[in-house]
């Protein structure tokens, strides 16, 4: 740092401070009142220099004999040439790295950087209970807040709380990190940092939530009206204790995830039980932003959507089960009818398992003669193809497209029937004879 010889009573003193460029002499009217257990005792004129020091030197502007008070403590500079770094005129605040820091206005100001100091404001220095109160023009006052005592009060809870979900929040980011190092969260085959997910087509996923503002303020009121516009009983926070001093809070969400899964959100922090409900609440909250079905204007109630699976015979509008060879659609459906109550959820026996592959086979049986009865209207050897198409059509034959769908519904049905054969020979009794195709 740059030394300013100055001269402060005759004598040569060598301090930690250069004087700005946009330095200059204060107008009149400034002074420091010094407040001391309630009472004024003193009255410290500001005029006639550019700065002043506090500090517990004889050689300072202002002494102050309190023990808590560096050599040179903090500077208090008027600006009279306004530039890029300070964008207004008048007093500013400096702490010259003390020991014990400066206080303005019961905030500790960070040193070596000027604050701005305005009329009313007050200081205090060091472990010092004098307080000094600038006083000045009525111009140089703080603008008055048009928000009344109990509206700045809430204000500043809603603050305190957002500071309080912000701070789990980033324990709860810490933890998740942790955890990955640790390798606690199991294989991560193929999702490296060069993997990508895969997201089905019309399912919309943010990375980051869009909407955070509207509940970080009270996550669990803003989880709670989601779950009573879903038509859903209250989220129910499952809590369990982790390492000594540590909470897992985790809930079940009532929405489908990629897969046809329900999503679930949860967290681990070091706290109290209420911070992980919190915690958890704003980590479900922002889980649903993500997938943009919180806000009740930007997604349908879980009735609703109900209703349209089965009227879409519960597959998608983008699934294809033709190249699907996997069954992996075909399984996402059989979750949507169990979740929807159309379908059951329990273990098949034998009996029912031979039911279902006799019920494949006759619908494998009806689309094959539905395809050979369709080939045959269309066959002829001394019929004319154009000929042919167009009487067909009269006749009522199906088309090329409810063709291609039965065709399509034969390859899934093929597919179960090799499972249920397989189903059935697993289940069986050892007396009756295996299951052939």
């Amino acid at each position: 740092m740059l030394l300013l010889q100055r001269n402060y009573n005759s004598r040569q003193v060598t301090f930690p401070y250069k004087e700005p460029s946009w330095s200059g002499l204060p107008g009149e009217g400034y002074s420091f009142e010094v407040l001391k257990n309630g009472a004024i005792i003193e009255n410290v004129e500001l005029k006639g220099k550019a700065f002043y020091v506090f500090g517990r030197l004889p050689s300072c502007d202002v002494t102050m004999e309190h023990p808590s008070l560096s050599r040179y403590h903090a500077v208090v500079q008027f600006c009279k040439n306004p530039e890029e770094s300070v964008s207004e005129s008048g007093w500013y605040l400096y702490d010259l790295d003390s020991t014990h820091g400066t206080w303005l206005n019961k905030n500790k100001v960070k040193p070596n950087v000027y604050h701005r100091i305005r009329v009313g404001h007050v200081v205090k220095f060091g472990g010092s209970t004098r307080l000094h109160i600038l006083q000045g023009p009525e111009t140089d006052q703080e603008e008055e807040s048009e928000l009344s005592i109990t509206e700045i009060k809430q204000q500043r809870e809603k603050q305190k709380r957002e500071a309080e979900v912000l701070r789990l929040a980033e324990a709860e980011q810490n933890e998740r990190v942790r955890q990955q190092m640790t390798g606690d969260d199991g294989c991560s085959w193929g999702m490296g940092d060069d993997a990508e997910e895969e997201v089905e087509e019309g399912e919309t996923i943010s990375l980051k939530p869009e909407n955070e503002e509207l509940y970080i303020d009270d996550p669990k009121k803003a989880l709670k009206g989601f779950y009573e516009r879903e038509g859903c009983d209250l989220p129910e926070y499952i809590i369990t204790d982790g390492a000594p001093g540590k909470y897992k809070c985790r809930v079940d969400l009532p929405v489908d995830g990629q897969n046809g899964e329900p999503l679930i959100a949860e967290v681990m922090i070091s706290g109290k039980k209420k911070e992980a409900v919190v915690a958890c609440a704003l980590e479900a909250c922002r889980l649903l932003d993500r997938h943009q079905l919180l806000r009740q204007a930007k997604h349908e109630s879980r009735k609703k959507k109900a209703k349209n699976w089965e009227a879409d015979d519960f597959y998608d509008s983008d699934e294809d089960t033709f190249l699907d060879r996997t069954g992996t659609i075909e399984k996402k459906r059989t979750k949507r009818m169990i979740q929807a109550g159309k379908a059951d959820n329990k273990g098949d026996s034998y009996d029912t398992l031979v039911k279902k592959h006799k019920a494949v086979i006759s619908e494998m049986e009806e689309i094959d003669a539905k395809l050979e009865q369709a080939k045959a209207a269309f066959d002829g050897d001394d019929v004319d193809a154009l000929d042919a198409y167009m009487s067909a059509i009269k006749a009522g034959v199906m088309d090329t497209k409810t063709k291609m769908n039965l065709k399509r519904r034969l390859i899934v049905l093929r597919t179960e029937e090799m499972r249920y054969r397989k189903l059935v020979n697993i289940a069986k009794p050892a007396s009756l004879p295996e299951l052939k195709q």
